[in-house]
């Protein structure tokens, strides 16, 4: 039975092994963690947990593609993301947006792994500029959705970011779990963007990159 303290201790043990100075040594190491816990506390930390193979051929996709700089929106603790850029020795950096600060700054709330932004930053309208702000003055290469279920933020957000690169994690269709965007089936309101790039993970999870093409 896990109880608070049990979580406490569990936290404190991956806090550790992602701290940056060890970070590419340990991402191995946060996985076979991960295994080991109990399903709930799993969830509760991070959705998806990916094999070491699922995260390797994701990145040299993303190399392939030159897609260095991400931008994960509604990211929340933003341990996926973590791993992500752990796997890629750095040379992938991966940034997050999330709303409601208060939560996330509280003591309610697991520690971002990654660095956070909030979309309260934007103002009143989202633009492009304010994605580069999100990544440290750096125009992000791609957008990531993962497990997203909110079609019109989707597409407030697809509709201001200037970038050529889409990517979307969520559930096969045998799962019968729902998301908006689906990444098969995204239903994308520019006919430009294309499907550039597909690879099923473990758990029937599949990820899927979009290209915009200039026609």
């Amino acid at each position: 039975m896990w109880n608070e303290q049990t979580e406490l201790e569990v936290l404190q043990q991956i806090y550790d092994l992602t701290q940056t100075t060890t970070a590419v040594q340990n991402w191995r190491n946060l996985l076979i963690f991960g295994y080991s816990l109990q399903r709930d506390l799993k969830r509760k930390l991070l959705w998806i947990w990916p094999t070491a193979l699922d995260l390797k051929k994701l990145n040299g996709m993303l190399k392939q593609l030159d897609i260095h700089h991400v931008l994960s929106i509604g990211c929340g603790s933003g341990l996926l993301e973590w791993l992500l850029s752990a796997v890629a020795n750095q040379e992938l950096s991966v940034y997050g947006l999330e709303r409601d600060p208060n939560w996330w700054r509280s003591k309610y709330a697991v520690r971002s792994f990654i660095p956070l932004n909030y979309v309260e930053q934007a103002g009143s309208k989202l633009t492009n500029h304010f994605f580069s702000g999100c990544c440290s003055g750096v125009t992000p290469c791609a957008l990531l959705f993962c497990y997203f279920n909110n079609r019109s933020a989707f597409l407030d957000y697809l509709s201001v970011f200037e970038g050529k690169w889409l990517i979307l994690i969520g559930p096969q269709p045998a799962v019968g779990i729902h998301t908006d965007p689906n990444p098969l089936q995204p239903q994308l309101p520019d006919k430009e963007w294309a499907l550039r790039e597909l690879c099923d993970w473990t758990d029937q999870n599949v990820v899927a990159i979009y290209e915009k093409r200039i026609i």
